[in-house]
């Protein structure tokens, strides 16, 4: 697999290359849309084969009824799943109520869709315009990246990969939202220097800030300027006297768009800020983009990026930041340790430092922030490591995803059945994972939003065997969390605003871990014919219980999900159609609704 493709344009296909990947982007952008609408409301009936479709649609079908406009849209379906995540059929097919039917493209699908009075009508005019764009150019995003990718898939999708590896193969992003690459402002020529599925490499630009300009927090025995400076030298960086200016990395694209920044002007003008020049070429995205890796650092680096990728705009703030110093310490505490010992396998990556600009008058620049994040993904440890979004995409081509085919390398050098083998790499993969955040939870009040880019799987050959949690914006604690850290944190939470209520904590951790994470897997192993839903579903809802049985000090999220008819998941389609900045609601659980559990019912999600 090559390191670094050489970036490409439309044409580099030819006509009938370019028309294959527009359909591979159609096909996955379909998944993506359908899937979020189908979740959040109940526009759709289901029609069996041998049910009555228009003549271009293949039985099994969906159609969603948009009453407001007298429309149907029709999509054929390969794969209908309980979990929620199904598997369609191009074309999609609109059908006016006097009978006449005509195929259409995402875009026209996503105009009918947005013009239905009854699909959140909250949603402004401009809204769904804007929210129209953004489907367009998120498909439009994703056939650039495909293409530029279309020599790696085979690896991507088969090969053992490294840790960088892994974080930019993934192509497709969130598996329900309906516009899952959308990302603004950036043009085509940032994607390609610095969005992961193009994996480029780059260097980053560092600056030199006068002390009191300033503010930085860490949990380590060193201040986090002397661990920038520490950086700048491992960076090919010539770091000035701290007493003068403290190096302070900033990602390229946001250095450039902070020019435009008065307030920035006005400190370059001063000599505040001086430019201390590039690094080393050798810093590359994650599959977050704003959070980059080199294999020379000891550290990851996540940026504040004035960007709104998917629902949010990708500024970060104290609080979130003061959430991973809380992490750093509890991992010191005897609880910490115990649960290390507990699980040696399984770790939180540690963020412990954080540094931003001031302006002139004092006030915190949140849009420099820089935040330090470990990186245990050096030498042997980065091989044969993979995120769980990496492993369950749609592969472009319709092949298996990557899941899917270690499954069925593992049955091939076992010489078991596909069945057998994703049964036990689904056990493994509770063991490796999913237990150690459900025990967080239940025995120490730990909260981690477990979706799939923040889970980082271990390998042994094709089998799960350890992890990693990664982004601490997405942690918090229960209310028997800060009882219990009370002795040795008796202010946790006092800056970060995440201690939470049990009714919160889990819905919210349910959400990420068990429908993002876990279900996303079921329906990605079922989806490819290894193995039924319904058995992997009675793997997992047998830990719940074998959990359940041990000496929980808190068994309320295992109660919920075992006994409740229904869970809560976010609304992506919700998000995206009125423009919610997810990151700055005041009410998380605004954006929430109601699905079936599948560990509880026959019925499918949606």
């Amino acid at each position: 697999m090559s390191a670094t493709p050489a970036l490409s344009t439309p044409a580099d296909t030819g006509l009938h290359g370019r028309q294959i990947i527009d359909d591979q982007a159609a096909r996955l952008s379909v998944n993506c849309f359908f899937n979020a609408l189908l979740r959040e409301t109940d526009l759709a009936s289901w029609h069996d084969a041998g049910s009555k479709v228009p003549a271009a649609i293949q039985a099994p079908a969906v159609c969603i009824t948009l009453p407001s406009i007298d429309t149907r849209l029709w999509l054929g379906v390969r794969y209908r799943s309980r979990c929620g995540r199904h598997q369609f059929r191009l074309p999609i097919v609109r059908s006016l109520a006097q009978g006449a039917a005509e195929p259409i493209d995402l875009t026209q699908a996503a105009s009918e869709v947005a013009a239905e009075a009854r699909i959140f009508p909250q949603a402004e005019p401009a809204g769904r315009a804007q929210f129209l764009e953004r489907v367009r150019m998120s498909e439009r995003n994703l056939a650039l990246a495909i293409d530029a990718r279309r020599d790696d898939l085979s690896a991507l999708f088969s090969a053992p990969l490294s840790f960088v590896q892994a974080e930019q193969g993934l192509l497709v992003g969130h598996s329900i939202h309906p516009t899952p690459k959308s990302r603004e402002p950036f043009s085509d020529r940032d994607a390609q220097r610095y969005a992961p599925e193009f994996a480029q490499a780059f260097a980053l630009h560092w600056i030199g800030v006068r002390p009191q300009q300033l503010h930085g927090r860490s949990s380590l025995p060193h201040t986090t300027s002397a661990l920038m400076q520490a950086l700048a030298q491992r960076d090919g960086v010539r770091a000035p006297d701290s007493a003068e200016h403290v190096a302070v990395p900033m990602h390229p694209w946001q250095w450039q768009f902070l020019q435009a920044d008065q307030r920035i002007q006005a400190l370059r003008q001063s000599g505040d800020i001086i430019s201390l020049g590039c690094g080393l070429p050798g810093w590359r995205a994650t599959s977050s983009l704003r959070a980059v890796y080199a294999a020379h650092s000891p550290w990851m680096l996540k940026f504040s990026l004035s960007l709104r990728l998917t629902n949010s705009l990708r500024t970060l703030q104290p609080q979130e930041m003061a959430r991973g110093l809380e992490v750093s310490r509890i991992r010191e505490t005897p609880l910490g340790q115990a649960f290390s010992r507990r699980y040696p396998h399984f770790q939180v990556l540690a963020e412990p430092a954080y540094l931003m600009l001031n302006d002139g008058a004092g006030n915190a620049l949140p849009q420099t922030l820089v935040m330090l994040r470990e990186n245990p993904f050096r030498a042997a440890t980065s091989e044969n490591v993979c995120l769980l979004a990496s492993l369950t995409q749609d592969h472009p081509g319709g092949a298996p995803c990557r899941a899917a085919q270690l499954v069925r390398q593992y049955a091939a050098r076992q010489q078991i059945s596909l069945n057998s083998a994703a049964q036990h790499w689904f056990e493994r993969f509770l063991d490796a994972v999913i237990e150690p955040l459900l025990i967080a939870q239940a025995d120490y009040g730990w909260l981690y939003g477990a979706h799939q880019q923040n889970l980082v799987i271990d390998f042994d050959q094709e089998l799960p065997c350890g992890g990693w949690f990664r982004d601490c914006q997405g942690s918090g604690f229960s209310q028997l969390g800060a009882q219990l850290l009370a002795p040795w944190l008796p202010q946790l939470g006092q800056d970060t605003a995440n201690v939470i209520d049990d009714d919160m904590a889990n819905r919210l951790f349910v959400y990420y871990l068990i429908v993002n994470s876990c279900f996303g897997l079921i329906s990605a192993l079922a989806s490819d014919d290894l193995v039924d839903e319904d058995s992997l579903l009675a793997i997992l809802r047998q830990r719940l219980i074998d959990l359940r049985q041990g000496p929980r000090r808190d068994r309320g999220c295992l109660n919920y999900l075992l006994d409740h008819s229904h869970l809560w998941a976010k609304g992506n389609f919700q998000c995206a159609l009125i423009g919610l900045n997810e990151t700055t609601s005041e009410d998380p659980l605004a954006i929430y609704h109601r699905l079936a559990n599948p560990l509880q019912t026959t019925e499918p999600l949606s």
